[in-house]
C-alpha cells in the first residue's frame, strides 16, 4: 500500500501583511506625486513654447514662399490667448489679425495661420504680460521675405509663458531678435528653475 506524499500547504497573505504593503505603497505614491505633477507642468510648458517657436518658423517660411510681408501677433482675451499670422503690404502695419476668428471670409481672419484651434491645446499654460508692449508695434511683428528678419529692428521682443496657476512657478520666454531668430530661454522672474535651461537664461 502506497502512502500518499504530503503536499506543502499553500499559505496566503495575512490581513496585517496586506495592510502594511498597502501603507508602504501609499507613502511611496504620495512622495512621488509632487514630482510627477512638476514633471507634467514642465513638459506642458516646454510643449507650448515649442509650439510658439514652430508657429513663428512656419510664418517665416510662408513669408519666403509667398514673397510677401507676413505679420504675426499674439492676441489675448481674458484667460484665452492665441497666435495669428496674415499677409500685409505695409512694413509698419500694427493691426493684428484676429486669431479667435474662425470665419475665413472675415477681413481680420488670420489667413496664413493661427494656433491653437482649441484652447485646450495649451494644457492650462498661462500667457504672461501684455503682448502689445512686450514685442513688435502694438504686439505685431512683421517678417521681411527677403531677409527673414523683422521689417523694424525695434520690433524685437518676446512672448512669455508660465506653468498652470496653483502649481510650481515655471516660466519660459521666446525671444525674437531683429534677424527673426526665435530662441527659448528662462526668465529670471521664474521662482522655480528648469534644469534643462541652466545654460539658457534670458538676458
Amino acid at each position: 500500500m502506497r502512502v500518499p506524499e504530503n503536499k506543502p500547504s499553500m499559505r496566503g497573505f495575512t490581513l496585517i501583511e496586506l495592510m502594511v504593503t498597502v501603507g508602504v505603497l501609499s507613502i511611496i505614491l504620495m512622495a512621488a506625486l509632487p514630482s510627477f505633477n512638476e514633471f507634467r507642468q514642465r513638459s506642458a510648458l516646454r510643449g507650448a513654447t515649442d509650439q510658439i517657436i514652430s508657429f513663428w518658423a512656419n510664418a517665416r517660411f510662408e513669408s519666403l514662399k509667398r514673397n510677401a510681408l507676413v505679420k504675426v501677433s499674439m492676441s489675448t482675451d481674458n484667460a484665452n490667448y492665441c497666435m495669428g499670422a496674415a499677409v500685409t503690404t505695409d512694413p509698419s502695419d500694427d493691426s493684428q489679425c484676429d486669431c479667435f476668428e474662425t470665419n475665413a471670409a472675415d477681413s481680420d481672419f488670420c489667413a496664413v495661420g493661427r494656433y491653437p484651434v482649441d484652447q485646450a491645446e495649451w494644457k492650462r499654460i498661462r500667457y504672461m504680460g501684455d503682448p502689445d508692449t512686450l514685442i513688435g508695434d502694438d504686439g505685431v511683428v512683421i517678417i521681411d521675405p527677403k531677409r527673414g528678419g523683422l521689417t523694424e529692428p525695434t520690433s524685437a521682443g518676446y512672448w512669455e509663458l508660465a506653468s498652470p496657476a496653483g502649481g510650481t512657478d515655471y516660466r519660459l520666454r521666446v525671444n525674437v531678435d531683429l534677424f527673426g531668430r526665435a530662441v527659448a530661454c528662462e526668465p529670471s522672474a521664474a521662482s522655480a528653475k528648469m534644469p534643462q535651461y541652466t545654460n539658457r537664461r534670458c538676458n
